[in-house]
């Protein structure tokens, strides 16, 4: 469905990519890991077409992205970054609503389809309790939902998030991620997304890519990504790889320095 070829790029002529190349699949769960300044961000920042690559291409269904209008590359895939302005005092209806302009007509007046899918994003996610409400009021766990409900009101069939779990507490972490799983499995959405918990992301994706200096040091499945040997190189530390008992998942146990020595 979507294939990365050779893609390089970075910022004020410092290379941050280096010659990427990743196929995801239709209806992937597709996590992105590695170090804080791998370049995670900025694959997704190409992948989402918020940033021309030095070199290579990014193709959807085996159509080059730049080749899309600007409307109909928004009905083909969703983002969300890392951070969104929520300072303002939009309700959280009006917010979500945001979400059909590539639909709407250049007045930008809501259509009945409009208000449609947007009562049923909101009743998909139980936020129509606060539907009133300004986003500005919200706790960081109601906000996120709203994000993602805006995100959803898109209507594409790729979904991207930039850390969208890293300043929620475990309890909301798991809930946006039930979502994001529920949406992979039961609605056939493919989700991309970058992580920083390993156990997460080896519970969560389907498929891995391991990051390290703007390049993939490793991709597949978290039983194939998350072995110990290749998290000591990438993050420089020391760690034991175990099976959740539950979910049979990989999990990851960091090992202090200092007991290894002592002990």
């Amino acid at each position: 469905m979507i294939r990365i070829e050779n893609i390089s790029a970075g910022y004020l002529n410092k290379e941050v990519l280096k010659n990427i190349s990743c196929d995801i699949e239709q209806k992937d769960f597709f996590g992105i890991i590695g170090k804080n300044g791998a370049g995670k961000s900025t694959l997704l920042k190409i992948l989402c077409d918020l940033l021309n690559p030095y070199s290579g291409n990014i193709y959807i269904d085996g159509k080059n992205i730049k080749s899309f209008s600007k409307k109909d590359f928004a009905k083909t895939i969703s983002f969300l970054p890392q951070y969104v302005d929520t300072s303002l005092s939009f309700t959280v209806s009006e917010f979500v609503m945001f979400g059909r302009y590539p639909y709407m007509n250049i007045f930008k007046v809501p259509s009945n389809n409009d208000y449609t899918v947007t009562k049923k994003v909101m009743d998909f996610l139980n936020i129509t309790d606060f539907l009133e409400r300004k986003i500005n009021e919200l706790s960081d766990g109601e906000k996120q939902k709203v994000l993602i409900a805006q995100v959803l009101a898109q209507e594409t069939d790729i979904i991207v998030f930039d850390e969208p779990i890293s300043h929620l507490d475990i309890g909301n972490q798991n809930d946006i991620l039930e979502i994001l799983r529920d949406l992979n499995e039961k609605y056939n959405k493919t989700i991309i997304l970058t992580l920083h918990d390993l156990n997460i992301a080896g519970e969560f994706c389907n498929k891995l890519a391991l990051m390290e200096n703007g390049s993939i040091y490793r991709q597949g499945t978290p039983e194939e990504v998350l072995n110990y040997k290749d998290i000591e190189r990438v993050y420089n530390t020391t760690v034991i790889v175990k099976t959740n008992p539950i979910s049979n998942k990989p999990y990851v146990i960091p090992v202090s320095k200092n007991k290894i020595k002592t002990g």
